[in-house]
């Protein structure tokens, strides 16, 4: 029977966590598991707001086809400062993983193969491309990463030496401490997926 092992973290460039401007969702439901990360443009208490009204809006679709998900959240946020996002669904029995991503979150799969997903262009709530749904598959092992942009975008394996054998968690907060920017909002979700 697979599994998995989950964890997230976040701070605010201004330390409180009532203006943090990135959010992320974690919903386990029927054998899948459903992650989105999203940075509302800016930081600061407008921000957060902005980031709790899109998680609201998420919360209560996540069961919806990715693609309709991510249409639905750009018009939600039509009139806001807009956000950049990646949304994921993964069949946990399958390893079979659905993504779609507007903007610079980053999103990696590390561990049998190393995989960087490519977003399409764009602000969610202001203008973006036509969502485009992408398709993979986990393995045993396998450790799928999501961040925002305030964490470096470009790291090595060998720069994470031993984190990645820790539980997601501290993946997670590990990530966020080794290689935060410190400019910007940062966040972080971690998914383990085990056999």
């Amino acid at each position: 029977m697979a599994d998995i092992d989950l964890g997230m973290t976040y701070k605010a460039l201004l330390c409180e966590e009532s203006e943090c401007g990135d959010i992320g969702i974690i919903k386990e439901y029927d054998n899948y598991c459903f992650l989105a990360l999203i940075d509302i443009l800016g930081h600061g208490s407008e921000a957060r707001e902005v980031a709790l009204y899109a998680k609201l809006y998420l919360e209560n679709n996540y069961e919806k086809d990715i693609i309709d998900l991510m249409n639905g959240l750009h018009e939600h946020l039509k009139g806001t400062r807009g956000a950049v996002a990646a949304i994921c669904n993964l069949n946990v029995l399958t390893g079979e993983l659905s993504y779609v991503g507007i903007g610079n979150i980053t999103v990696r799969i590390m561990g049998s193969r190393f995989t960087r997903l490519v977003p399409k262009d764009g602000v969610i709530g202001y203008i973006m491309a036509k969502p485009q749904k992408q398709i993979l598959k986990l393995y045993e092992g396998d450790i799928l990463l999501l961040h925002s942009d305030g964490i470096k975008e470009h790291f090595e394996l060998f720069e994470c030496a031993g984190l990645l054998k820790e539980s997601a968690v501290d993946i997670a907060q590990g990530i966020l401490k080794r290689f935060e920017k410190k400019q910007d909002d940062a966040s972080c979700i971690v998914l383990k997926y085990l056999i």
